[in-house]
């Protein structure tokens, strides 16, 4: 098996959870992958593989201010693009949010546009006041909306686990203020990280684990998500808990279906439709896990050419991967 570059699971991520999620959206069929559509590009993105495209291109704004020698807050512009994405979808925002200038990504094909759903979620942008720790906002709200576009967090190069975990928990409290759904997104992002740096599922997902263990009060029912049997424990919960259970289930059983022989397209193809059981979340949690595990040649090409964004992803993970060195 050949060892994915850094570029190519930065594409991996990106594509592979707007991809993941969409074909969830579209519904799976007898034949496995949903009835792909005639026309390319056919089938828009959902809310985490647009706003996993708004949150890498966060980091990226972050990482060119240092480049400049300029101190950047990821979750200040995290934020900001959030509020660029959140004013797209057509929600009024409160005067009391700041003004928040186009880059590049806005005017991409896919990404401009209403999302395939509009989770509740998004209501707390539209107040105005930045979520933080200290500050939340979202409370009732404990689904994986922000673990679903966590996964951008693991990406940047040449940081440590820890930092992974301040900025992918500082980024969920934007929308969501209980303590499973901010976990869901480090745990989402922990292991992305780990990933990135070449360790298979189960390593990175043990390693994760740990991340959350090590938190002042862990949730005990994230927790048990990374249990062998979590995607059973699940049940029919629908909670961040039970969508994070869903989508390391899949991917474990992923890496085992590629370990036996299958191609990783199929595995992935296979991976998404068992997590798709839980939701679109869990879904694009998957995708975003393969894709950063095995690289952008491992999501399923049909799904590639009938999603919306694609090149939009390619454009923001050549990027993000010059601006790191990747």
């Amino acid at each position: 098996m050949d060892v994915p570059s850094p570029a190519s699971r930065i594409l991996g991520c990106l594509a592979g959870t707007a991809a993941a999620e969409a074909a969830a959206l579209a519904g799976f069929g007898a034949e496995g992958a949903g009835a792909l559509p005639d026309q390319p590009s056919a089938r828009p993105l959902g809310p985490a593989g647009q706003l996993t495209l708004f949150t890498a291109d966060a980091l990226l704004e972050a990482i060119e201010w240092a480049n400049d020698g300029v101190a950047a807050d990821e979750a200040a512009c995290v934020w900001l693009a959030s509020l660029r994405w959140a004013a797209a979808q057509g929600v009024p925002l409160s005067p009391a949010a700041p003004l928040a200038q186009p880059r590049w990504l806005d005017g991409q094909d896919g990404v401009g546009v209403p999302a395939a759903v509009r989770p509740e979620w998004i209501r707390s942008l539209a107040g105005g006041q930045m979520g933080s720790p200290s500050r939340p906002v979202g409370e009732a709200f404990d689904d994986a909306g922000a673990a679903a576009h966590a996964a951008p967090f693991g990406l940047v190069p040449h940081i440590p686990a820890a930092a992974v975990v301040k900025m992918s928990a500082d980024c969920a409290f934007l929308t969501h203020g209980t303590p499973r759904a901010v976990q869901a997104a480090v745990a989402v992002a922990s292991m992305a990280h780990f990933l990135s740096l070449g360790a298979d599922a189960a390593t990175a997902a043990g390693s994760a684990r740990a991340q959350i263990a090590s938190l002042p009060t862990p949730d005990a029912g994230l927790l048990d998500a990374f249990d062998a049997d979590a995607a059973a424990a699940a049940g029919g919960g629908t909670d961040a808990a039970a969508a994070l259970a869903a989508a390391l289930g899949a991917v474990l059983a992923a890496e085992s279906a590629a370990e036996a022989g299958d191609s990783e397209q199929a595995a992935f193809a296979a991976a998404i439709e068992l997590a798709a059981v839980r939701g679109h979340d869990a879904a694009a949690i998957a995708g975003a896990l393969l894709g950063t595990r095995w690289g952008a040649d491992a999501v399923p090409a049909p799904w590639v050419s009938c999603t919306a964004g694609m090149g939009a992803a390619e454009g923001l993970a050549a990027r993000l991967a010059k601006a790191t060195g990747a």
